[in-house]
């Protein structure tokens, strides 16, 4: 008896700190933001600072461009005497000093500027791609998140609905208890079950946290919104039959933009070897020079070129590394495009298992589980079936609706595995019921 009352104790501190622990989820998030997929990817794409940092980048790259279209500036430089020794004068500008004046400017041969131009050219490219990379990598953790949260809600509720009975039940067998009409075990397993329920809803609370936690990152939307995300589960049926092996492959060879990024690595290696080897050609100055004193007559003027000669220096080993990346980047395509086959393989594949597995349930599990559990309370109240019955009813219906929903979730992140691996989300999830 006095184990049982230990035990007691126990579950009521416990659950009132689980009380304690689950009310700030609702308390601390003020402001409810109700959003489809849709809606969402659009407050994504106009506030996630990541995705508007690497646009940033996109933007210097193209600045790049501009950079390498400008041409040499001209260098000019003047030479004043210090002291004029034949008439004692410091900085003599005169005509009797002596001044030199010569203006430069570097002639780039051979087409560096243009070929410069367009290395800068696929590096901007190579941003861009790498800007949507990112926006589909974050785009399927958004949708994921949404969806999986959508899910837990409506766990979390079923919690909440088959609790509040049980809570009901404790209240009623405490007062019998109290009238000696039932045993302390009846109520302390009662509470037990409580506690356990409880603590799988904290579980679920922990997670449902750690996604508005998530969510409020991506959408960048201020801590006290409670993010509720509005899931068509008509579209998410009818997505699942429009899964195409051959198009979704064809759909990745155009959409994945980490492929495009290995695809633009040859066109830009390419571009570099043309440029390395223009360098090997040397560049050509022209100036003009005007002496007043230093030359064999006054006030001499003279046209000036210069032009390295490649002797020793003509590059090679610049146009040697720039060959050598060209069929790394080829190789490392070949490699990263089987390595995109496979993953749009590997995403079909696992999203028909995962909606197979799902057709093969009732779908009127929930409804005749709920109905069963209703009927169940009630003959436990009525003390038509055992305590040990009805606790193994609620144990087996919780356990099987919280599978239900994990394979439902796991159908939904099936899918959305296949829109991440073609590179865009090709099953639509837009609209509300």
């Amino acid at each position: 008896m006095q184990r049982l009352f230990l035990f007691l104790l126990f579950i009521v501190t416990c659950g009132g700190r689980l009380m304690a622990q689950t009310a700030p989820l609702s308390a601390a998030r003020t402001d409810t933001l109700r959003v489809t997929i849709s809606e969402a990817e659009k407050l994504f794409t106009q506030n996630n600072l990541s995705l508007l940092s690497q646009k940033i980048q996109v933007n210097a790259a193209e600045a790049a461009i501009i950079q390498a279209r400008l041409f040499n500036n001209p260098t000019i430089s003047v030479e004043q005497n210090i002291y004029n020794p034949q008439n004692n004068r410091e900085f003599d500008v005169s005509k009797s000093g002596q001044l030199i004046v010569q203006v430069q400017q570097l002639f780039q041969l051979a087409g560096k500027r243009n070929k410069r131009i367009a290395v800068e050219q696929l590096n901007a490219r190579l941003t861009e791609y790498q800007y949507f990379d990112l926006l589909r990598s974050l785009r399927f953790e958004l949708r994921t998140s949404m969806l999986e949260l959508s899910f837990l809600l409506q766990n979390s509720k079923i919690y909440s609905d088959r609790i509040e009975p049980v809570r009901k039940l404790v209240n009623a067998f405490e007062t019998q208890y109290n009238k000696g009409n039932v045993a302390l075990k009846e109520v302390t397993r009662l509470k037990a079950l409580i506690f356990s329920l409880e603590n799988q809803r904290l579980d679920l609370l922990t997670q449902i946290n750690q996604h508005q936690a998530d969510l409020g990152i991506l959408l960048h939307v201020q801590p006290n919104v409670f993010v509720l995300p509005v899931i068509n589960q008509k579209q998410l049926d009818q997505a699942s039959t429009q899964l195409n092996l051959p198009e979704l492959l064809q759909t990745a060879t155009q959409n994945r933009f980490d492929l495009k990024i290995y695809e633009t690595g040859i066109a830009q290696q390419e571009a570099n070897v043309v440029y390395q080897k223009s360098l090997a050609v040397p560049d050509l100055t022209l100036g003009g020079v005007y002496d007043r004193q230093g030359s064999f007559v006054r006030d001499y003027t003279g046209l000036q070129a210069a032009i390295s000669l490649p002797v020793f220096n003509r590059n090679q080993g610049g146009i040697k590394i720039a060959d050598q990346l060209l069929q790394k980047s080829k190789l490392d395509y070949e490699q990263y495009q089987n390595q995109v086959e496979q993953d749009v393989v590997t995403a079909y594949n696992h999203a028909v298992t995962t909606n197979k597995l799902y057709s093969n349930f009732d779908a009127k599990f929930s409804q005749d589980f709920d109905k069963l559990m209703t009927g169940i309370t009630s003959s436990f109240s009525k003390r038509n079936i055992s305590l040990i019955e009805f606790i193994d009813y609620y144990e087996t219906y919780t356990e099987s609706i919280s599978q239900m929903l994990q394979l439902q979730t796991n159908r939904a992140r099936a899918l959305e595995e296949v829109n991440f691996a073609v590179g865009t989300p090709i099953l639509k999830l837009d609209k509300p019921n």
